[in-house]
């Protein structure tokens, strides 16, 4: 079925011929996420044929194609690609207006979406989480693992009310805002009893040994690169990049690799387990943990009231304080 496309810079959303309805927008979403119109029909519990005629009607309303089909699935049209986008901001505004409601309703109910990197997942993320739910109990939190700068894209749209990642020193991006919680820096670890643990060591001297990252996207392969990079060194060949922290731990733990940890999690020894700081005479560059959120957006209240359980933590670890129990 072939329509029309908008005209050029036009967008469907403002060139309709008749209301659109947010199921509709929500069946677009899903069908596009999972790839079939079969599958997306599982997941949201409709038959095929009304998810199908859904999104005719929604084509019908737009006056455009919004699906390229074929026989392995669908992909979005770039009129789709332009719905998908509105839809999402759309339901993440609505989500912020239920959490106002419950707020002004004093409900203590709402919901939070937060977006963590693994080592903040293990260490801060988990500190605020059990502080925050002792006082609000009822609110519900959906947590995702997520390193920067791949989380940009989803707390943009609304999909993330909050994301806490390991950033460089420095980031300029208007569209987000980035607030500092722990200013911290890498450091190479080994297991315990390995070697290494006993020297004091240069990073010049770690170029040869068997290394193993943490990499998912980018993130992790710009902090090893950086590294080595800002010591004028090449990066070791022949290293393990795996995009399972777990993963990188167990290799860590069991061998001889040497991998790079925030000192945020080295110096939490409930969490650190069997992995021992290598002590270096090199300075290691910044890598500090901030929380992002969306710029020129006012979070909602349940959403500020986590924030600042993360600020409280953060300032505890600063300050070498135990978790509140």
């Amino acid at each position: 079925m072939l329509r029309a496309s908008p005209p050029e810079g036009g967008d469907p959303l403002t060139d309709m011929t008749a209301p659109l309805k947010l199921s509709q927008l929500r069946h677009l979403v899903a069908v596009v996420e999972a790839g079939t119109v079969r599958q997306a029909a599982k997941s949201l519990f409709l038959s095929q044929s009304s998810v199908t005629k859904s999104i005719q009607q929604l084509e019908e309303a737009v006056g455009v194609d919004l699906l390229h089909r074929t026989t392995h699935g669908v992909t979005p049209t770039a009129a789709g690609r332009a719905i998908i986008a509105r839809a999402r901001a759309i339901e993440a505004e609505l989500r912020e207006a239920r959490n106002d409601i419950d707020n002004i309703l004093g409900s203590g109910t709402g919901e939070v979406r937060i977006a963590a990197s693994p080592t903040v997942a293990m260490s801060l993320l988990p500190r605020a989480v059990l502080a925050f739910k002792r006082t609000r109990p009822q609110v519900s939190l959906q947590l995702q693992e997520g390193v920067y700068p791949d989380v940009l894209k989803a707390v943009r749209s609304g999909d993330l009310d909050l994301a806490i990642c390991l950033v460089p020193e420095w980031v300029e991006d208007e569209t987000v805002s980035f607030e500092i919680l722990l200013r911290d820096t890498v450091a190479p670890a080994v297991r315990v009893g390995h070697p290494f643990e006993r020297q004091r060591m240069k990073l010049a001297d770690l170029c040869s040994a068997d290394w193993v990252i943490y990499r998912r996207g980018q993130s992790g392969r710009d902090i090893f690169e950086h590294t080595f990079a800002a010591e004028g060194l090449e990066p070791p060949l022949g290293t393990i990049e795996s995009s399972s922290f777990a993963c990188v731990l167990a290799l860590v733990e069991r061998g001889d690799y040497v991998t790079l940890l925030p000192m945020q999690l080295l110096s939490d020894h409930s969490v650190r387990r069997g992995v021992s700081q290598v002590t270096m005479q090199t300075p290691m560059p910044s890598w500090n943990v901030a929380v992002i959120y969306r710029a020129q957006h006012e979070l909602s209240g349940v959403c500020q009231a986590f924030l600042e359980e993360l600020r409280s933590v953060a300032r505890e670890i600063v300050a070498g304080g135990n978790p509140r129990g």
